[in-house]
C-alpha cells in the first residue's frame, strides 16, 4: 500500500470548502444588506445572554436567526447567477427577484414573530 499519496476525497474536500468560502465572499461583496442582516443577529444574541434564555428558546432563536440568514444568501446567489446566465429572460429574472425578496421578508417576520414570543415575556418577568 502505498500511503504517501493523500486521499482523493481529502483533497477534494478542500477545493469545497475553499469553493464554498469563495462563493459566500462573494455573496457578503455583493449584498451589503446580508452583512446588515448578520450585524442584526448580534443584539439578538446579546439579548439572549442578558435575559437567560433556556434551551428551547436558544434553539428557535437560532433557527430562525439561521433562517433569516440562509435566506438572504440564497437571494443574493440567485442575483449573481442571474447576471452571469444569459439564458435567463427578463420575465424569469423579475420573477427570481420578487421570490427571492418575498422568501427574506417572510423569514424576517418569522423570525420578528419568533423573537416577540421569546424575548418579551422575559422581560416582562423582569420588570
Amino acid at each position: 500500500m502505498d500511503f504517501s499519496q493523500t486521499d482523493y476525497a481529502l483533497r477534494a474536500r478542500t477545493g469545497i470548502l475553499q469553493n464554498i468560502l469563495s462563493a459566500l465572499r462573494k455573496v457578503f461583496v455583493f449584498d451589503p444588506g446580508l452583512t446588515a442582516q448578520l450585524m442584526l443577529t448580534i443584539p439578538i444574541i446579546a439579548g439572549g445572554i442578558v435575559l437567560h434564555l433556556n434551551a428551547v428558546q436558544w434553539l428557535l432563536v437560532i433557527f430562525v436567526t439561521l433562517l433569516f440568514l440562509v435566506a438572504g444568501i440564497f437571494r443574493t446567489a440567485a442575483m449573481l447567477q442571474m447576471r452571469h446566465d444569459s439564458s435567463i429572460t427578463p420575465f424569469h429574472a423579475t420573477r427570481i427577484k420578487l421570490m427571492g425578496n418575498s422568501l427574506v421578508v417572510i423569514t424576517a417576520g418569522l423570525s420578528l414573530f419568533t423573537y416577540l414570543l421569546v424575548f418579551i415575556p422575559r422581560i416582562l418577568v423582569m420588570l
